[in-house]
């Protein structure tokens, strides 16, 4: 599409994938509830994000299907949730 500032859209998924590819190493770093540090990197970021889309997919959600989460402001109840 002529006049756009963008080559593709900037969706949630280019950004993860773009900090995989450029700062695949670097950390993410936050605090647990409970006090602890936890630290993941962007790659570890990207191959859960593709994780969940695949578990997604096979659960017969399309790429235009919206679905809902809830999201605990808790670490460790999200990834309880995806694994």
């Amino acid at each position: 599409m002529h006049g756009l500032m963008m080559h593709k859209q900037l969706l949630i998924s280019s950004l993860i994938e773009h900090a995989d590819r450029h700062h695949g190493d670097t950390q993410i770093v936050s605090r647990r509830v409970e006090g602890d540090i936890h630290r993941y990197t962007f790659r570890d970021c990207h191959r859960r994000a593709r994780q969940m889309a695949s578990a997604l997919t096979s659960l017969g959600v399309q790429p235009a299907d919206r679905i809902g989460t809830l999201a605990w402001n808790c670490l460790g109840t999200a990834r309880r949730r995806v694994t």
